[in-house]
């Protein structure tokens, strides 16, 4: 019974490892169209806000909230850098 879902969750992964593969190599053909027709900052950031859009609706999807009070989780990146 183990080695069973053990096929299961590897052919899972393999079946999402090559649409991983697909998705990343189309993107490459798409920017190349996209970019001998639209100005590439235009292009840069429609995919820029398509990713967004795309992060929130997943983050709502599975219940994560957006910090509200706009600081970093433990505010390490917050403190400025000593140069000295």
């Amino acid at each position: 019974m183990d080695t069973l879902n053990s096929h299961r969750n590897l052919s899972r992964e393999l079946a999402l490892l090559l649409l991983l593969a697909t998705l990343w190599g189309a993107s490459y053909t798409f920017i190349k169209l996209g970019v001998a027709t639209i100005a590439p900052i235009t292009l840069i950031a429609a995919r820029t806000a398509i990713a967004g859009i795309l992060l929130v609706a997943i983050m709502r999807g599975r219940g994560v909230r957006l910090p509200r009070d706009g600081a970093p989780g433990d505010g390490s990146c917050s403190r400025p850098v000593s140069t000295a």
